[in-house]
């Protein structure tokens, strides 16, 4: 059950970012972009997953899953309403014949989490800003009645392991964790970038308070840079011919890595360690000899939209997260680099 966890809270805990404020910029061309969602549009989005863990026992990269998905704009009494239709999540490549059910289970619920928590039907106003997810309670009914099927299916029926699966379900898929994946994930796609003044080449700084990306717990300070780093040819869905290419970089503030650390070692130690091949006692973090501390930890958001300078019709998205650290758990060095990245492509009808 300890890698279903681990899996989980490095998949779901996401960034809520507010908009940055310009600081420093180098001369080129300006320009605005607005909000272009209309109703009676039909986007379809694919979008693939890949992971990536080295250091200790546990060493992969590649695609672990695709999706597919249509985006429906509608009308609302508030605004519009983005629906997300017809979510197909499929993971790649089987697994090998001595891989425990409970293992299939993890990986695969962990993968549809992944998904699923991001695609909420939400409100938004006529301008684009995001007002809530709608109707929360018949999308906890989507995503369980999506997931459990499958997860049944891997584990051949066993109780126990459904049992598992029911807690974890009971414990992410809630309010509070659906509206704030939301809320990012459009933020993502428009509310960072609509009705601010671009400058080709410019850089926005600023310095925020936002949840810790691997944990719950007490907001950090965070440095955000961000801006348009250039136009490439595409078929724009305004018609024309140039997309912007709209980037912001998320990492801690200096003086805030060490509780940033703290948090993790604290809330994931154990886990982590096993991840990386080590076995971990029972009694864990009762000898303070014995607990993970950090001698460097880096963590960075990197988000990266190639969408129509005018609408913010999006063609392209890239999410990253990347989280690497060094320290000593058990007396011994430890180490772990992970990074997973989210790309969706966007085409229209």
């Amino acid at each position: 059950m300890s890698r279903l966890v681990v899996a989980t809270c490095l998949a779901l805990q996401l960034l809520s970012l507010a908009a940055a404020r310009p600081a420093a910029g180098q001369g080129g061309e300006s320009f605005r972009p607005g909000f272009g969602w209309q109703p009676g549009m039909r986007i379809e989005a694919t979008e693939s997953r890949v992971g990536v863990v080295r250091e200790g026992a546990v060493s992969d990269s590649g695609r672990i899953s695709t999706a597919t998905y249509s985006i429906v704009v509608g009308k609302h009494r508030d605004g519009l309403l983005i629906s997300h239709e017809d979510i197909r999540v499929e993971r790649l490549g089987d697994f090998p014949e001595e891989v425990p059910p409970i293992e299939r289970v993890s990986a695969v619920v962990a993968d549809n989490l992944q998904y699923w928590m991001r695609l909420p039907n939400i409100v938004v106003t006529k301008q684009g800003e995001f007002v809530r997810v709608d109707d929360l309670e018949g999308f906890r009914f989507r995503v369980e009645s999506s997931i459990r099927p499958v997860a049944s299916a891997l584990a051949g029926g066993d109780p126990e392991i459904l049992a598992l699966v029911d807690e974890l379900l009971a414990r992410v898929v809630n309010d509070e964790t659906i509206e704030a994946l939301a809320s990012d994930r459009w933020s993502s796609l428009v509310d960072k970038w609509a009705y601010t003044d671009w400058e080709m080449g410019q850089v926005f700084g600023a310095d925020i308070l936002a949840p810790n990306p691997l944990v719950p717990g007490p907001a950090i300070a965070y440095t955000v840079l961000a801006g348009v780093t250039e136009k490439r040819l595409c078929e724009a869905p305004s018609g024309g011919s140039l997309c912007a290419v709209f980037v912001m970089l998320t990492r801690p503030a200096d003086r805030a890595l060490g509780e940033a650390a703290r948090t993790l070692a604290d809330s994931l130690g154990a886990q982590l360690l096993a991840a990386a091949g080590r076995e971990v006692p029972a009694d864990y973090g009762r000898d303070a000899d014995s607990v993970l501390s950090f001698e460097e930890l880096h963590l960075e958001n990197r988000v990266e939209l190639m969408a129509d300078p005018v609408s913010l019709l999006p063609l392209w998205l890239e999410e990253r997260q990347t989280r690497a650290g060094r320290g000593v758990g058990l007396g011994e060095p430890f180490d772990f680099y992970t990074q997973e990245i989210v790309t969706t492509d966007f085409s229209y009808r």
